[in-house]
């Protein structure tokens, strides 16, 4: 029946059984809408997964709603920059199989050079490393090495090339227009290409190669157009030929300059030129004029004062080197160190201490401790167990630092030398204290008879 024909059903039935009553009239419509209305069929319930009945489960766990206790969030530690780091920049020009002249080194001397470098663990950086910590962007290690090549002989492509690669460090190649791809004993394109996709970087090195500094009777502003022709022009055809390339920094040839030279090098976009001054880059040096050790053939005598830096007591090839790791033959190490070589700590005001009591006699008036960003530090000794010992006065900030002590064992004997480095985890080191914090590392004591 339609539900339109309800009314008139229930009027007639109300009249026709003679209900007068309001409350039986009512009763009477309610039967007559439960007697007429629609089935409602319920669909059945679907069959759940086995997947979604362990979920179902799952959910029915009011421990899954619980908030999670809160946990100390370690505090985001701010950028400090480190600007007393100590930069070495050495400059190379030829390389050949044997044989060395003062500009050209003989490869095996190279690979010498390089090997002393990577034992000695002094990080070679590249140029634009050194940059962005001159800007104020990154820091680098306290003290680095950098390493440049002049010119564009093909010699640094057949013989330091491959040990560089090999030791996985960058440097920087300057070339000079004339001499790029012309034959003979210059780099080719390809060459060089290949180079820049192992850490090769390049720059600039005039058009010509002549002595910027020499007039050679041009008048005031032919002399300053001819210089922007040498300065530009170069730097142009290397990004013509090196898409992608920005070529940022310059090398004078001979190293030939002035005040009004640098300043116009950084004045047409240079961000630093490199000289052939034997002197250290630190973070104040003027960006135009870094200077560099350029090494004179098989002459090591360069090589040695880039390499001497405060914190190691001397150059590279020279006195002793005990290593941190060296132990005596019941394995047991020569110098025992703490922190110990390569480890991380926690404390940012630890108690540095070197053992010396297995090396036998020492002089004590010779022992010299250096700490990087310190310089030689205050250390006390204890000549009965022979153990040096530091206590840093304020906390540390930086994530890694090396240690060197150097010392004597005799008047007139060499100076030896132990190096390491550890590192200081600044995460760590800036959280609240855990309820039950870990102990300390133990210092060095005397053994025991």
């Amino acid at each position: 029946m339609s539900i339109r024909r309800l009314p008139l059903l229930i009027a007639c039935t109300a009249l026709a059984a003679g209900l007068t009553s309001c409350d039986r009239v009512k009763a009477k419509i309610k039967d007559i809408l439960r007697e007429h209305a629609p089935q409602v069929i319920e669909p059945p319930k679907p069959e759940l997964t086995p997947e979604e009945q362990a979920m179902n489960k799952m959910l029915e766990n009011p421990e899954v709603f619980e908030e999670a206790p809160d946990k100390p969030v370690p505090k985001a530690i701010a950028f400090e920059l480190n600007k007393s780091s100590t930069v070495s920049i050495l400059g190379y020009h030829d390389f050949r199989d044997r044989g060395g002249s003062p500009m050209m080194i003989a490869a095996p001397k190279f690979r010498e050079q390089m090997e002393a470098i990577r034992e000695s663990k002094i990080p070679v950086v590249s140029l634009s490393q050194v940059m962005e910590w001159k800007k104020g962007r990154a820091n680098i290690p306290q003290e680095c090495i950098v390493i440049t090549m002049d010119d564009g002989w093909v010699g640094v492509y057949t013989y330091a090339f491959p040990v560089l690669k090999e030791m996985g460090f960058p440097f920087t190649v300057y070339l000079y227009k004339k001499y790029v791809n012309i034959g003979g004993r210059s780099m080719t394109w390809d060459q060089i290409r290949e180079m820049m996709q192992h850490g090769c970087e390049i720059g600039s090195h005039s058009v010509s190669h002549e002595a910027l500094t020499r007039k050679d009777g041009r008048s005031d502003e032919d002399y300053k157009a001819w210089l922007l022709t040498e300065m530009e022009e170069s730097r142009t055809f290397l990004e013509q030929n090196l898409p992608g390339t920005k070529i940022t920094s310059f090398a004078y040839p001979f190293g030939n300059h002035n005040d009004d030279i640098a300043n116009l090098t950084l004045q047409i976009g240079y961000e630093n030129a490199v000289t052939v001054n034997n002197a250290k880059v630190a973070f104040d040096t003027a960006d135009a004029k870094l200077g560099r050790y350029i090494i004179h053939g098989d002459n090591d005598s360069n090589f040695k004062l880039a390499t001497s830096f405060r914190s190691r007591g001397g150059e590279l090839g020279t006195g002793k080197v005990i290593a941190a790791d060296q132990k005596d033959e019941q394995g047991i190490p020569l110098v025992q160190l703490l922190p110990a070589q390569g480890s991380i700590i926690t404390d940012r005001q630890p108690t540095i201490q070197a053992d010396l009591s297995r090396l036998g006699q020492v002089m004590p008036e010779s022992i010299k401790m250096r700490l990087s960003g310190f310089g030689l530090v205050p250390f006390s000794f204890d000549p009965q167990n022979f153990i040096v010992s530091y206590r840093l006065p304020i906390k540390l900030r930086r994530p890694e630092y090396s240690v060197s002590l150097s010392f004597q064992r005799a008047a007139g004997q060499p100076e030896e030398l132990v190096h390491w480095t550890f590192k200081l985890d600044l995460a760590a080191a800036y959280l609240p204290p855990a309820t039950a914090e870990e102990p300390a590392p133990a210092l060095m004591s005397a053994p025991q008879p």
